[in-house]
């Protein structure tokens, strides 16, 4: 297995790791994941000849589309893991992939409405609150992760676990945007971007106002094949306006613009004083 941090961290590095050793698994940040396949077939590397079986994500969340594009494009395996620095590994998706086992016996989870506090039922979405069992020396009681998710209820996994299983994580709560009274979260975006034929993979959510926005804005790379704009943008911004609930507007810019993140992707940008 290959982490994410390995070959310092940089792309060609890890990819030429991987080729030397002959890696199966890979654990990486899902915002990296496509960029790692784009750059090992621009060094002339076929991921589908490698030993590579398994892709490993955790850190952000990530489409279900892309997961879908890689598991089909490069007949490997996703899936998700999640953990904080301060808690270590919390919960993991299995083969049946409907949600992530949580290791209940070194970890009570809770589920919390952030702003009333609030413990939520099954099936509820809210933020994450880890107790952990095992640690002596730094005890972790009820510590707000920050990040939302929901938990599922019970019901026999198909891979044989009997662990409880946590939806997976739709990103943190300070890393969102409210419009009109609805939360967004950058997921929520991608899985529109992710769909669209003719879009790149970078977008960024525009905040142009302290507090709640009036309408949702974003900024996607369109590809270049895309020869009526115009057409595309006023498709996007119905499906996410469709899709999100909210009213919506889009700016489409060139392929490249953004650029490629080399740790996590930054998603929502500020734009006021």
């Amino acid at each position: 297995m290959l982490a994410l941090t390995a070959g310092r961290g940089n792309l060609d590095n890890q990819i030429m790791l991987d080729q030397m050793v002959g890696v199966t698994v890979i654990e990486h940040l899902p915002s990296m994941v496509l960029k790692y396949f784009e750059r090992a077939k621009e060094l002339g590397i076929d991921i589908k000849e490698s030993k590579l079986r398994l892709i490993s994500c955790a850190g952000e969340g990530w489409a279900e589309t892309y997961k879908r594009r890689v598991e089909s494009e490069y007949e490997v395996k996703v899936r998700t893991a999640y953990g904080s620095v301060d808690a270590g590994l919390i919960a993991a998706e299995c083969e049946g992939a409907d949600g992530m086992h949580i290791f209940s016996d070194l970890c009570a989870v809770e589920v919390i409405d952030p702003e009333t506090l609030e413990v939520l039922g099954p099936g509820q979405e809210g933020e994450i609150v880890i107790t952990l069992l095992w640690t002596e020396a730094t005890p972790i009681i009820r510590y707000r992760t920050g990040d939302v998710a929901g938990l599922l209820p019970y019901e026999p996994c198909r891979c044989g676990r009997t662990l409880p299983q946590m939806s997976k994580v739709k990103g943190r709560v300070t890393l969102s945007v409210k419009v009109k009274g609805k939360r967004i979260f950058p997921i929520d975006v991608e899985e529109v971007v992710a769909k669209t034929p003719g879009l790149g993979d970078e977008y960024q959510i525009v905040q142009d106002k302290p507090g709640e926005q009036d309408k949702l804005k974003v900024k996607v790379e369109a590809k270049p094949e895309v020869r009526d704009r115009e057409a595309m943008k006023k498709q996007v911004q119905e499906t996410l306006s469709r899709d999100l609930g909210v009213e919506s507007e889009v700016e489409l810019v060139p392929l490249g613009t953004f650029g490629r993140a080399m740790f996590k992707a930054q998603r929502i940008i500020t734009n006021f004083g």
